[in-house]
């Protein structure tokens, strides 16, 4: 499988390990357990974040020369890139169906 979709994967996957909060209202359940709608937006833009910061640290190991594969930086810089646009994407996604939303309460 290609290692930007396994990031994908990682990504968008959703850890029903932790605990639920008592006054969480807007929640997933899977069986496993449940993860707010806070904690996995919160999951992902800190994996976004790492992503990102990850690939600056591979760019700056270019500009010095300590990196013998480039291809390391591409494939870094290629994650953060992907990453990054799906969670605008996703960002958009939420704009719209809330403009949507408030649409119809008017």
């Amino acid at each position: 499988m290609d290692p930007v979709m396994v990031d994908l994967l990682k990504l968008a996957e959703i850890k029903g390990r932790k605990e639920a909060k008592p006054h969480a209202s807007a929640s997933l359940s899977h069986g496993r357990g449940e993860v707010t709608f806070e904690e996995l937006l919160s999951s992902s833009v800190k994996e976004v974040n790492s992503l990102q910061l990850e690939a600056d640290v591979m760019l700056q190991k270019l500009a010095t020369g300590d990196v013998e594969d480039i291809s390391e930086v591409v494939m870094a810089s290629s994650r953060a890139e992907v990453a990054l646009r799906m969670f605008m994407e996703l960002r958009n996604k939420f704009v719209d169906a809330y403009q949507q939303l408030s649409r119809m309460s008017a």
